[in-house]
């Protein structure tokens, strides 16, 4: 007997997540459910990069278009006289083609033709196209700003479109003096190399846990000055220099 694969009731949370469109609460606890499911994480992984690829599209786009100048009253009576035109020269080509044929049987001339529909065959030493491998994907460990409770490998790799990342964050219950609360909500930045920063990512902590953050920027890799972790308020709790 074939058993039917469960469905995890966080299955339709993961866009919705990514794109930072879920409640506090119900994003608190997509997160907490993040550490033991792995399909989940899996869907996440794959959305990271749409909120950059968004990004890229102009606002413009989601306007409605221009109404359509309307068709001038000549056009219908020119398309007729040059469809008409059109049938004629057929005709004409018709005919030439079969007094031509004619013409060759009557003086008993073989007729021979020519197809040449097969496939180029490849020489030796060519081969298709292939699809270059993977960009290793470079991790960094984030610098503390200050007494704080946090502390974050970033991974970088380059894409086509931008940059790939994977924020892997530890929050530490039991640090001594730290200045932050036991729950705190936490943002991802990016900085290009002429100073524009942008939001790519957020999460909640979660006290003596490990989270990972998957997220995306239009940036490359080369592009790329500065990644940093904030609180809501604008603090700087984490930063690479990259």
């Amino acid at each position: 007997m074939t058993s039917t694969p469960q469905t995890c009731r966080h299955a339709h949370d993961d866009a919705a997540y990514v794109l930072g469109a879920l409640s506090p609460a119900e994003r608190l606890e997509f997160e907490r459910h993040l550490a033991s499911c792995d399909q989940c994480t899996r869907s996440i992984r794959s959305l990271a990069g749409m909120p950059g690829l968004l990004d890229l599209v102009d606002a413009g786009v989601l306007e409605d278009p221009p109404a359509d100048p309307p068709l001038p009253v000549t056009l219908l009576p020119s398309l007729t006289r040059a469809v008409e035109v059109r049938r004629r020269r057929g005709t004409v080509v018709i005919a030439g083609l079969a007094a031509a044929a004619a013409a060759v049987v009557a003086l008993g001339v073989p007729l021979a033709l020519h197809r040449d529909d097969a496939p180029p065959v490849s020489g030796p030493g060519t081969s298709s196209p292939s699809t270059a491998g993977q960009e290793q994907v470079e991790t960094r460990v984030m610098a503390p700003q200050g007494d704080v409770p946090i502390e974050a490998t970033l991974g970088l790799e380059k894409v086509t479109w931008g940059t790939r990342m994977v924020l892997t964050c530890t929050y530490d219950k039991d640090a001594i003096g730290v200045e932050l609360p036991e729950h705190v909500d936490y943002l991802l930045y990016v900085t290009d190399a002429r100073g524009h920063s942008e939001q790519v990512g957020s999460w909640t902590s979660v006290s003596g846990t490990t989270m990972t953050v998957p997220a995306a920027t239009s940036v490359t890799r080369d592009d790329l000055s500065a990644v940093e972790v904030r609180t809501p308020d604008g603090r700087v709790v984490l930063r690479l220099d990259a």
